[in-house]
């Protein structure tokens, strides 16, 4: 009797966290993604000023442009980013391919997204910083319940309070959790993340409102 009870216990878990991650996952990962490409494009009009690569930086400003005029000249913007990519200067890969993986989650390829995030991620040439934030991208775009320990694995060197992604990262580590069906080790996560006063005030929002959901 004792093992049917635990059974029932598990699968009424497993039930509700997968609820939690349908009603929230998709929200999280949807604002954090829009902040985290927001900062991409800051970083990467940083580099356009003070590269002494003007060239490129043109190029790369070109290309966005043509990311951001239409679905008609999609084509055209990723072979100029294939192009910046393949001159091998390593700030302007990491943004070509950020700007390549925006591309595709507006297209909803999300496979080639996260393969751009990942030749971010695994280029040893790359600043910490892009690869870094790469990491944080693959995790918001390619959560699942089965990989969900792996990203985490991933995501906690990150999640460190010197990082600059360390709050993206930390929220993200928590939804995991929750996507895992591991819901006491997402509540001291989401605990923290809604006290603390350093957070973005729409992060510590959210984490009050799962508390609140998971009877925290």
């Amino acid at each position: 009797m004792v093992d049917i009870f635990q059974e029932v216990e598990e699968d009424l878990k497993r039930e509700r966290s997968e609820a939690l991650w349908r009603k929230y996952g998709k929200y999280v990962i949807g604002v954090a993604a829009v902040i985290v490409l927001g900062v991409a494009g800051r970083e990467g009009w940083k580099t356009y000023e003070h590269s002494t690569s003007i060239e490129n930086g043109t190029r790369l400003a070109n290309a966005i442009d043509l990311t951001q005029s239409g679905e008609n000249n999609q084509d055209a913007a990723l072979a100029a980013l294939d192009s910046i990519i393949a001159d091998g200067n390593a700030d302007f890969v990491a943004l070509g391919h950020f700007q390549k993986a925006a591309v595709y989650l507006r297209a909803g390829v999300k496979e080639s997204a996260v393969a751009e995030l990942e030749a971010v991620a695994g280029n040893g040439d790359i600043d910490q910083v892009y690869r870094d934030l790469a990491v944080v991208e693959i995790a918001m775009n390619n959560a699942t319940q089965s990989n969900a320990m792996d990203l985490i694995a991933r995501l906690e060197p990150i999640a460190v309070p010197e990082n600059a992604w360390y709050y993206s990262a930390r929220e993200m580590i928590a939804m995991l959790h929750v996507a895992a069906g591991e819901i006491d080790a997402a509540k001291p996560l989401l605990t923290e993340i809604a006290d603390d006063n350093e957070a973005p005030s729409g992060m510590r929002s959210r984490a009050s409102e799962i508390l609140k959901a998971i009877g925290a």
